[in-house]
């Protein structure tokens, strides 16, 4: 028996052992590509890949909620804007420099956490159903649509904001900065997903009730889920507008949270790769496709 309990300590040992060598190589891999793809690419590709980026960092955050939770969320791109937003206003209205960007991450943050608690709030007292949270959901980016256009020379109306002041970055250096971030987010999200934190996720997605019934407080865990993931998702759209110079209503906007649930459910609900997958694809094919037929 002792020699059969060492032989089984042995055995997880180098299982252990092997899994961790293939993600050390894996990791190794992705951010040597991240660093060299710049080197091989053409500009525009370099500029579709770094919006591409922060824009699977949202749809990341959809998979979560959406593909791990079980509720389906129109509100993500809501929070995308808020970062994005934050961003714009401030460096137009204080103009650019150290603390205007610190400023404007706190901002984003604070702001995207408040958000996300009330709706979070509203969505998930106990006894509510996954279609009025969802509906909940698509009112968020409605509502701060409209008050986008109206907040007037604040906010850039319909028009955005334009021509403010930003980090002066290299496209290359932009990449690799919005590539990494990518791999971050995405190694902390596969982590926790496949811990006992993403397991407790996994089930109240599959059975709200009996985690109920087994003591579990399922909307304290939603909003939770909700806040953080909305957090990354503003930040994700600090970047996006860092790096555009640029900030329009449409980056929050339904059509945007629609978008990035088409770029989930293609690439594939619950797995987290399967969302950076359906992002970049999207994302690219749908700037070479309107470059080359513009009119379809």
């Amino acid at each position: 028996m002792p020699e059969a309990r060492q032989f089984g300590q042995t055995g997880a040992a180098s299982i252990d052992f092997s899994a961790g060598l293939r993600i050390t190589v894996l990791a190794l891999l992705v951010v040597g590509s991240i660093v060299l793809a710049p080197l091989l690419l053409d500009t525009y590709t370099t500029n579709i890949l770094i919006r591409a980026f922060f824009v699977a960092i949202a749809a990341i955050t959809v998979d979560i909620v959406w593909g791990y939770c079980g509720t389906l969320t129109f509100g993500q791109s809501a929070f995308f804007g808020i970062g994005v937003y934050a961003l714009a206003i401030i460096f137009t209205e204080y103009g650019f420099g150290s603390w205007q960007a610190l400023l404007g991450i706190a901002t984003a943050i604070i702001a995207a956490a408040t958000v996300a608690a009330l709706t979070g709030w509203l969505s998930f007292y106990p006894g509510s159903t996954p279609l009025y949270a969802s509906i909940v959901s698509l009112v968020v980016p409605i509502v701060l649509v409209q008050i986008l256009y109206s907040g007037g020379t604040f906010t850039g109306s319909s028009s955005g904001l334009v021509g403010f002041e930003s980090f002066d970055l290299e496209v290359e250096n932009w990449f690799r900065l919005a590539g990494l971030s990518l791999a971050a987010v995405a190694t902390i999200a596969l982590i926790i997903m496949r811990s006992d934190t993403g397991r407790l996720l996994k089930a109240l997605r599959d059975n709200d009730e009996r985690c109920t019934y087994l003591g579990v407080d399922t909307s304290r865990y939603r909003i939770i889920v909700l806040v953080l993931t909305a957090i990354v998702a503003s930040l994700a759209g600090f970047g996006y507008a860092a790096f555009g110079g640029v900030a329009a209503p449409e980056n929050a906007s339904f059509t945007f949270g629609t978008r990035l649930i088409i770029m989930v459910a293609l690439g594939g609900r619950g797995t987290i790769v399967g969302a950076i997958v359906g992002a970049l694809g999207i994302e690219v094919a749908s700037a070479y496709l309107s470059r080359s037929l513009p009119y379809i």
